[in-house]
């Protein structure tokens, strides 16, 4: 069985959906399975301004409709992938039994090792300090309501984390 790999972001239009389609147009879904959810809204499209910055990376997130993030949802995940460190603290509030395979996508970026196996990454991560995600350095920047410029600068740095993060992890 495939593992699977949530990507959580505030409203789950922009930021995890984009991780979400660059992950699974990166790495297919053989190994692992894409998904991603979030705090606010329920069946919400992604903003044009996204699709436009994905379609540049022949990437189309326009079939993706917004999930709510909830307890069933982290207990199936293999892995817990945060645009933003407050929220692996919010996530941490719904399923506090989850934080151990939560990570900021920025954090886990820098923590992964080539080879590494979703199980053998999580237990590398096993014992961080939660303190440790009270600012925002793990913050991915939210294009929503920006400017194009923005949208696209957020997607190539989501692109990049998703290469270096899934990239790296053996499935």
């Amino acid at each position: 069985m495939p593992a699977a790999i949530l990507f959580v972001c505030t409203a789950n239009i922009c930021r995890s959906p984009a991780a979400e389609y660059l992950a699974r147009h990166r790495f297919g879904e053989d190994g692992a399975l894409f998904r991603s959810a979030g705090f606010l809204f329920d069946g919400r499209e992604s903003p044009k301004e996204l699709a436009s910055a994905l379609d540049a990376k022949h990437v189309d997130v326009r079939p993706h409709r917004s999930a709510i993030l909830d307890a069933d949802t982290l207990g199936a995940a293999d892995l817990v992938l945060t645009m933003e460190a407050r929220h692996l603290q919010e996530a941490t509030v719904i399923a506090p039994d989850a934080f151990p395979k939560m990570i900021p996508l920025i954090d886990a970026a820098a923590r992964v090792r080539p080879g590494q196996t979703i199980e053998e990454f999580v237990a590398s991560i096993e014992g961080r300090d939660p303190m440790r995600y009270l600012d925002s350095r793990f913050d991915v920047d939210d294009p929503y309501k920006r400017s194009m410029r923005r949208y696209r600068k957020a997607v190539d740095e989501i692109d990049g984390l998703v290469a270096t993060t899934i990239g790296a992890l053996r499935f």
